[in-house]
């Protein structure tokens, strides 16, 4: 019985007999009004599920937040961040009002980030009355080298002279009435059982963590970590639970972890030792395989290795700061080295192992599926294109794990043809040795073009594409400077990591989005060229202070100018020259841009340097700046030198430029206002605006001023 049939089967058999006889039209009505009583029970059930904060649907949040009295926060758009945490917490949040531990965790549920809450009042040097012993506030002793470490972080536990300066503004910290709240931007992404890469000669007893061999600091995993009801610093001293430092997601400070695994290996001398200790193990931030076989705890030194130091015999030494591994003479692998470790990154961006199901490719027929990895149909790519290349079907060739494969290779569309080449959800592959990765198609006419789509990859090596096709790259990292030094310097600035080559590509399209990219090397022949999400960075060479050659053009000098350009959300690093622009929205041009057709077009919301063309603009820095300073002083006019210094204040500030590293492209908190609000809805400028950093902060301000007690101020401090 179908659940249109429900009603109809309530009737006598004579009638569904009779309405047999006469074509069922009795039976068709019956159904149209079973679709409606199907309605009607879902709303039902709906109704009954939005009674609830946990099973509501996201609409309803804001009206159970009302009869609470919850004050409305900014809505965070295209983003996980929900308020339904805020609002079933709210009675949570008022039974405890006014303690650090509401405001942190107020500061978490609001912001989406991981949150620590410091009274400073703790840490201000008294002269201590017998009876209200402080015995954490003493004098430091100058041999806690750990304690030390920590000074001026949310961690720190030493005594401090008052500061009479205000804390909202960050000016101040430590005085009565103060509070920090501090904040970790960066995520830490985990990469499971891949492949070490091996240092060059001299130093082949060496390994990085990073598959792309450049130094790559290790981060904590902070869901990794056994969590206790109380975590302050001074009351989990103990190896066991831990301090907070394990309790979110920041670069692991060597000393710490050598301290971590001294206190292991002294507890655990004389008896069996478990698996991990608070940094090291399989259910930890990190682990090596050496030859099938995980190294232990007890065998794992921390050492500072720029200089490729090798360690004692019978131990492993690591460097957390670089990631690197060394082993003794002699006892290097002889098979392989697996590890296990995390990254720190802002943003789902580029390739990386994050939740990409919204935009990975399905396999559904006639489209033919390519399974590459350990256990799969193919061990490597190279074998997954030869089968493909037999009949050459419309297929996805996907990649099951994080491994690292050679990308060395060619491939030849057919006409109309569709080739994708992903993985699976959650990991990050390696393609090395493109040099370059070639792709080719024989279509003739623009309606044989063929689709190609690369997503999920990281990619060491260029990109060579040729003849009448669209190419997708979504999430996908190609390495500016095609490949990484040990200093993590790019080893050739001066190459693209895309070329279109050929004469006939009229018909070539180019779609990018969440992706970072190297230059771009389009003739204007180019059928467009769409950029969304990203990063696009022409890199600076070692000691360099300018990129190597132009970003987006048509050649390295950027005197020739590339395709038409559609632009949004994303941050440019080097010169571009396009033939056109067709929109160019909440974006940076680190370098100038210069359109050849500016009657057409616009540019909206974005940064754009001094010496650019450009079609018109609207709203875009330094130009709105200028024009605001301009109506204040009217009838005056504005000094060429204020002008400058207008101009010089809203250049765009960032906290590190060069790929590799955590906070690689992130605006610094040094930057000026209206470029980390300066976006359509109040975000920030660039790739990171889908973050919406400007409206977690001022969620949080409102949440802080019902919940902060009277009398005290709170401070917000990012400390990554």
């Amino acid at each position: 019985m179908t659940e249109t049939d429900r009603l109809y089967q309530l009737l006598p058999s004579i009638y569904r007999i009779r309405d047999a006889e006469q074509g069922e039209q009795l039976r068709g009505l019956l159904g149209i009004i079973s679709d409606e009583l199907a309605e009607v029970e879902a709303d039902i059930s709906g109704l009954y599920k939005n009674w609830f904060i946990e099973t509501c649907d996201e609409w309803v949040v804001p009206y159970i937040g009302d009869l609470l009295g919850v004050r409305g926060l900014n809505t965070l758009q295209n983003t996980s961040f929900s308020q339904r945490a805020y609002v079933a917490n709210t009675l949570f949040y008022r039974r405890r009002k006014g303690t650090a531990s509401v405001l942190e965790i107020l500061a978490r549920d609001v912001t989406g980030w991981p949150a620590q809450a410091v009274e400073f009042f703790e840490l201000l040097q008294t002269t201590q009355y017998l009876n209200h012993l402080r015995l954490f506030n003493t004098r430091p002793d100058l041999r806690e080298t750990n304690r030390l470490n920590l000074l001026d972080t949310p961690f720190d536990s030493l005594p401090h002279t008052a500061d009479v300066r205000h804390i909202y503004n960050q000016r101040g910290k430590h005085n009565i009435p103060n509070v920090g709240i501090f904040l970790w931007r960066l995520q830490n992404y985990p990469l499971m059982d891949i492949e070490a890469r091996q240092a060059a000669a001299p130093n082949a007893h060496g390994y990085h963590f990073s598959s792309l061999g450049n130094p790559a600091p290790l981060f904590n995993a902070p869901a990794m970590v056994p969590l206790s009801s109380s975590h302050s610093w001074s009351q989990n001293k103990g190896y066991e639970e831990g301090t907070d430092e394990q309790l979110v997601p920041t670069s692991i400070r060597p000393l710490d972890f050598r301290l971590d695994l001294k206190t292991f290996q002294e507890k655990y001398a004389s008896s069996t030792p478990p698996e991990n200790s608070r940094y090291y193990g399989p259910k930890r931030s990190l682990q090596l395989i050496k030859d099938g076989t995980p190294v232990p705890p007890q065998d794992i030194l921390c050492k500072n290795l720029s200089a490729w130091a090798r360690p004692p015999a019978g131990t492993v030494a690591l460097d957390a700061v670089r990631g690197r591994i060394t082993f003794p003479a002699g006892e290097e692998p002889s098979e392989s080295l697996t590890v296990s470790y995390n990254y720190g990154f802002s943003a789902d961006i580029g390739g990386g192992p994050y939740d990409r199901r919204e935009r990975i490719s399905e396999v559904n027929l006639p489209v033919e599926a390519f399974d590459v990895g350990t256990g799969k149909t193919y061990a490597d790519l190279a074998a997954a294109l030869s089968d493909w290349n037999v009949s050459k079907p419309p297929a996805v060739i996907r990649i099951y794990d994080s491994g690292t494969y050679n990308a060395n290779l060619t491939i030849n569309l057919p006409i109309n043809g569709s080739l994708v080449i992903d993985c699976e959800n959650e990991e990050r592959p390696t393609l090395i040795n493109a040099s370059p990765l070639t792709v080719t198609c024989a279509a003739t006419t623009p309606e044989e073009a063929a689709a190609f789509t690369l997503n999920g990859l990281v990619i060491e090596g260029a990109l060579d594409v040729s003849g009448k096709l669209d190419l997708t790259i979504t999430d996908c990292t190609l390495v500016p400077g095609i490949s990484l030094d040990e200093d993590g310097y790019p080893k050739q600035p001066g190459a693209a990591s895309l070329v279109v080559s050929g004469t006939d590509v009229v018909d070539t399209a180019i779609h990018v989005s969440r992706s970072i990219l190297g230059p771009l090397e389009l003739p204007e022949e180019c059928r467009e060229l769409v950029i969304r999400d990203s990063i696009v960075c022409a890199p600076q060479g070692a000691g360099a202070s300018e990129p190597a050659r132009a970003a987006i053009a048509a050649n390295a000098t950027g005197s020739d100018p590339g395709p038409v350009l559609t632009v949004e959300r994303t941050t440019i690093f080097g010169q571009v020259h396009v033939k056109q622009l067709e929109l160019g929205s909440e974006s940076i041009f680190v370098h100038p841009l210069t359109v050849d057709r500016r009657q057409e077009g616009c540019l909206r919301f974005s940064y754009i340097p001094e010496g650019s063309q450009t079609p018109r603009r609207y709203r875009c820095q330094p130009d709105l700046a200028i024009a605001t300073r301009e109506d204040e002083l009217d009838p005056a006019s504005l000094s060429s030198a204020e002008r400058d210094k207008i101009i010089m204040r809203l250049r765009p500030q960032f906290t590190a430029l060069r790929y590799g590293q955590p906070a690689y492209a992130q605006l610094s908190t040094s930057c000026a206002c209206e470029i980390k609000t300066g976006a359509e809805k109040g975000a920030e400028i660039g790739a990171f605006c889908m973050l919406q950093q400007p409206q977690r902060m001022e969620n949080l301000r409102i949440a802080l001023d019902e919940y902060l007690r009277f009398g005290l101020e709170a401070g917000i401090f990012f400390v990554t």
